[in-house]
């Protein structure tokens, strides 16, 4: 293991998060599908356990703020977790709750239009021959998954090519994640920006922040600049998967498994 991971692998360098264990004013951060739910053939698959669950109730009255950030829309991450009390923020930052209540960034009111005309193309045009696709309407956001596809290297390049020559497409902002494209509005706003302004609105100081995909590595990189500028102590944890480029892996703190590893590290935590 040591040889694997070298000094990253998490459980060889628990010493380093001991004053974040024992501080109650310690944020924890996550992203939900390939870190708290293991990813599933279908984003409808996956769920959340109730070993998990537990122990999301159990942090969020250890430390100050526990925060759920995800791709999903903000609704389907809260039904998903299943915990009341969390800050829920979705579609990687453009929409989050407060109060129970649904808000969205001022500016994407104007692009929901045009992504929903565009999209609707896209699944009965363009893309509608290619076998194993699913197309997923997270209001704001619009998910090509082709981890179903008989070739998801070859689909995913042809995905690609069809929004990229694509006029309507190239007004969007088109971006990647575990196996799918995306359609975003074009909107300066990721998980870096939303960690941001959780940082500000909470006054937090410490944080660890836990992710798997690409749009993680956004929230890792602001830790660090953050850290850098003596702002923040910071933490981020990548969950490995074969799917993540190595770029990623270099910009986290440390390195776990799988889910089951995040479960047994939130039980540190906790003891």
């Amino acid at each position: 293991m040591e040889g694997k991971y070298m000094v990253k692998y998490l459980f060889k360098n628990l010493e380093y998060l001991e004053t974040f264990k024992n501080d109650s004013s310690t944020a924890i951060v996550t992203d939900i599908d390939g870190t708290i739910s293991e990813i599933a053939p279908t984003p409808d698959e996956a769920v959340v356990t109730d070993s998990m669950r537990k122990e999301l109730v159990k942090l969020k009255e250890k430390f100050q703020l526990v925060a759920v950030i995800s791709g999903r829309s903000v609704l389907n991450a809260k039904e998903m977790v299943g915990v009341e009390g969390l800050l829920y923020v979705g579609n990687h930052g453009l929409e989050f709750l407060k109060n129970n209540e649904l808000h969205m960034l001022p500016e994407v009111a104007k692009y929901l239009p045009k992504i929903k005309k565009t999209c609707a193309q896209l699944e009965c045009g363009d893309l509608s021959h290619l076998n194993g696709l699913i197309f997923e309407d997270k209001g704001i956001c619009f998910s090509i998954h082709y981890r179903l596809s008989d070739n998801p290297k070859n689909v995913r390049n042809k995905i690609l090519k069809t929004v990229q020559d694509d006029p309507q497409c190239r007004e969007l902002k088109i971006s990647e994640g575990r196996q799918l494209v995306e359609l975003k509005p074009p909107i300066s706003c990721d998980k870096g920006t939303i960690l941001d302004n959780i940082i500000e609105q909470y006054n937090l100081e410490k944080i660890i922040y836990l992710g798997d995909d690409i749009t993680d590595a956004d929230a890792f990189n602001k830790l660090k600049e953050l850290e850098k500028e003596g702002k923040i102590k910071g933490v981020s944890i990548l969950v490995l998967s074969s799917e993540i480029p190595s770029y990623v892996k270099k910009d986290s703190s440390f390195l776990v498994d799988d889910v089951d590893e995040v479960l047994k590290f939130f039980q540190w935590l906790l003891n």
